[in-house]
């Protein structure tokens, strides 16, 4: 389940990228989905969305080259994303994306902490409760007006 401002904001990221993989299609897990261990409380909320990172026409090939390209357009569209790697959460996790959509007033606990908390975003982790932080792998956070204006700043 989705609520529309996360929808819209996919739809958003997908003009921005501009490429063949569909986001709307490409999702595994949305918001609202409590009592997932393995995402730590991130889903128990609002905002919260994780997309599949292959081929959605053969399901086998993994989309490596354009990983850059849709973290980019899901960032400039408000969501603080991720590539999650195989095993990175747990063992036998799967290759993904993990997106929060910055500003969603439903997010859960987790998720806040994953935008601002000490793993957070806009402090340059990977939003991943590890201690010490592990450091963001796809770059800087993007800071727009509007997630200033709700209070959201670069914290690193």
């Amino acid at each position: 389940m989705l609520a529309m401002r996360t929808i819209w904001m996919l739809e958003r990221a997908q003009e921005l990228y501009n490429g063949e993989h569909d986001f709307l299609l490409a999702i595994t897990q949305g918001s609202y989905n409590p009592g997932v261990s393995a995402s730590f409380g991130t889903h128990d909320g609002g905002g919260a969305v994780d997309l599949s990172v292959r081929d959605l026409n053969d399901w086998f090939t993994i989309l490596y080259d354009e990983f850059d390209a849709i973290i980019l357009a899901l960032r400039q569209a408000g969501f603080a994303a991720w590539i999650r790697e195989p095993d990175e959460l747990h063992a036998g996790s799967a290759l993904h994306i993990h997106a929060i959509a910055i500003g969603d007033r439903d997010l859960s606990e987790a998720a806040r902490r994953q935008l601002n908390g000490p793993e957070g975003y806009f402090r340059g982790y990977n939003g991943i409760p590890n201690d010490p932080p592990v450091p963001d792998a796809w770059g800087e956070p993007v800071v727009c007006p509007w997630m200033e204006a709700l209070g959201y700043t670069d914290l690193r």
